[in-house]
């Protein structure tokens, strides 16, 4: 790598709907990111310590380990707390907006999901030091 090019910022997507994550998937790739999903969450804590994604992008609710606990964990750890979490779902109620910022989010996002609006939100994550834990 030369030293004009930059490393493709590395965006895990984590959700159990296989349409959704391709989707995000296709869109991040599209947008010049390296994106990887996982429908797995019970696996996700041992994929992240390894693959170090610069973003990660959760949803809420899914089987067995939900969003707001993977969350909960990925920022109590030292080597996975400064990493930004976008979470995501279909409900928009307040309760779920606010227990996700209380986990450790910087954003959350609902769906269905406005490719140009996701994009716009993790350039804006990844281009520099956040002053704040999560961010409305």
């Amino acid at each position: 790598m030369s030293m004009k090019e930059e490393r493709r910022k590395k965006v895990l997507i984590i959700d159990d709907e296989d349409l959704v994550r391709e989707t995000v998937i296709l869109a991040l790739g599209h947008a010049g990111f390296e994106a990887e999903g996982l429908a797995d969450s019970t696996q996700a804590f041992d994929h992240i310590k390894k693959g170090r994604p610069d973003l990660i992008i959760l949803d809420l609710y899914m089987p067995e380990v939900s969003g707001f606990d993977l969350c909960r964990r990925l920022k109590a750890e030292p080597e996975t707390k400064a990493i930004p979490i976008v979470m995501f779902t279909g409900s928009n109620e307040t309760v779920d907006v606010i227990s996700g910022i209380s986990a450790g989010a910087f954003e959350y996002i609902t769906k269905p999901i406005d490719g140009e609006a996701l994009i716009f939100k993790i350039r804006s994550l990844l281009s520099g030091p956040r002053s704040q834990e999560g961010t409305l």
